[in-house]
This record gives structure tokens, C-alpha cells and sequence, in this order.
């Protein structure tokens, strides 16, 4: 068959999309998200808290490490700790924050600044 060299041009049909493969990310461990935080931040948060308290409990607020004792002793005090103000374990077990264990100290280093 001879074509008309002044015909319309053939088009050529679009070839079907390729699938690009997209990893399946969970929300839950490698993805930080506004619920969750990715094992990788999470770590971070573990070694930071390790490094500044060894064996204390701890948790993540707002992107801030929370101390459980700290919480608790603000809690019966109804305000903050003060920055020249920490607590100490009378016991000694850093894991028993009952609120009898705890004890409130004020830091005389800190307040000299």
C-alpha cells in the first residue's frame, strides 16, 4: 500500500506507562510523622537520653526529651522546675519514680551563673 507523501503523519500510539516501583515506607518506624517517630530520630533521642541520665526513664514531647521524675515532681509542685532545680532518687534505683523517692534539690553550681 502506498501512502500519500502529503497525508497526515502517523501517530503512534502512546506506549503504556511504565509502573514505577515506590517502596512501601511505614509511617510507624522509618518515617518521622506527626504521631510517630522513625527508628533512626528515635535512636538519636535514646542515646542523647542515655548520655545526659544513664537508667532513667524518659519519653519524647514535641521533639524535646521528658524525664519521668521531673514530670512527676512538677506535677506536685503544680509549675515547672526551675533551671537551678533537679531531682534526686533517695533510693538510688533511677526506675522507681514514686513520688515518696523523689526528692528535690536546687543545683548552687547552676544558680552562681
Amino acid at each position: 500500500m502506498l501512502r500519500n507523501q502529503y497525508a497526515m503523519p502517523i501517530r503512534k500510539r502512546p506506549r503504556p506507562k511504565m509502573h514505577k516501583f515506590y517502596p512501601y515506607v511505614s509511617h510507624m518506624n522509618d518515617m518521622c510523622h506527626d504521631d510517630h517517630i522513625c527508628n533512626d530520630c528515635m535512636a538519636c533521642y535514646a542515646a542523647e537520653a542515655e548520655y545526659n541520665r544513664p537508667n532513667h526513664a524518659w519519653r519524647v514531647e514535641d521533639g524535646k526529651i521528658v524525664y519521668v521524675e521531673d514530670e512527676i515532681m512538677a506535677h506536685h509542685l503544680g509549675r515547672p522546675l526551675k533551671p537551678t532545680e533537679g531531682v534526686m532518687h533517695k533510693n538510688g534505683n533511677t526506675l522507681d519514680n514514686r513520688f515518696d523517692n523523689l526528692e528535690l534539690v536546687t543545683l548552687p553550681d547552676m544558680e552562681a551563673q
